[in-house]
């Protein structure tokens, strides 16, 4: 088996990311987080130009030492803006995860075969162990995010466990195996309900070849 997605599928698979991303962005956590280095980074470097001026003025010491204490309530002020952005960061996490997700739109011609002739042995090897060179092209092993234990809870990623039989229902129009490789190669093309899009690895369509890629399905397709 030798399928990979033609460039245009590729278009398709991530049209709607591109569209309204256009670059990738930063997740809510470390944008706050750097918004408020930055914020604290001014006021010290605003607090150090102060005592300078202060002590080349021979201000009075309680001039100087009030000025000096002022370093103590910047870490405090630092502190309050890393909780609440802590804070703020959750709560956009819990409510994006309880919007559902948008239909997806796609093909079944974008989705590849309806079956996969992939070999189920390679492709539980391939699950937890990448070859060398998929590695260096940006691939991490599926166990890294991945439980596929019956009963299993989200790792990082949703638990694989029964995922060949939840995915004969996902898409109405795809197969399971295609709404499997659909989830490999272009994983923003549809994202599971209570997660948001971007946190998958987004490489698998370049860094694995298109016989790994059906092997890994094939292993998938195991997960009943």
């Amino acid at each position: 088996m030798s399928w990979r997605p033609s460039h245009e599928s590729r278009s398709s698979y991530v049209s709607s990311h591109t569209t309204h991303a256009g670059a990738p962005t930063l997740d809510p956590t470390t944008r706050i987080l750097m918004i408020a280095a930055v914020v604290v980074g001014l006021i010290s470097v605003g607090v150090i130009i102060a005592i300078t001026a202060a002590r080349s003025q021979n201000s009075s010491p309680a001039a100087v030492q009030a000025i000096e204490t002022a370093p103590a309530a910047t870490v405090t002020t630092a502190a309050t803006v890393v909780s609440t952005a802590t804070v703020a960061s959750a709560s956009v996490i819990v409510n994006s995860r309880a919007t559902p997700t948008p239909a997806p739109t796609i093909s079944p011609a974008d989705a590849g075969p309806v079956q996969t002739t992939g070999d189920a042995a390679v492709g539980s090897t391939l699950f937890t162990s990448m070859p060398a060179d998929a590695v260096l092209a940006g691939a991490v092993a599926c166990s890294t995010c991945h439980n596929v234990a019956p009963g299993s809870a989200t790792l990082i990623g949703p638990s694989l466990s029964g995922v060949a039989t939840r995915a004969q229902t996902k898409i109405t129009a795809l197969s399971a195996a295609q709404y499997l490789r659909t989830s490999i190669v272009a994983p923003n093309s549809y994202v599971v309900e209570g997660f948001i899009p971007g946190i998958m690895n987004q490489t698998f369509g370049k860094s694995l070849t298109p016989t790994q890629i059906e092997n890994l399905v094939a292993y998938l397709m195991t997960l009943k």
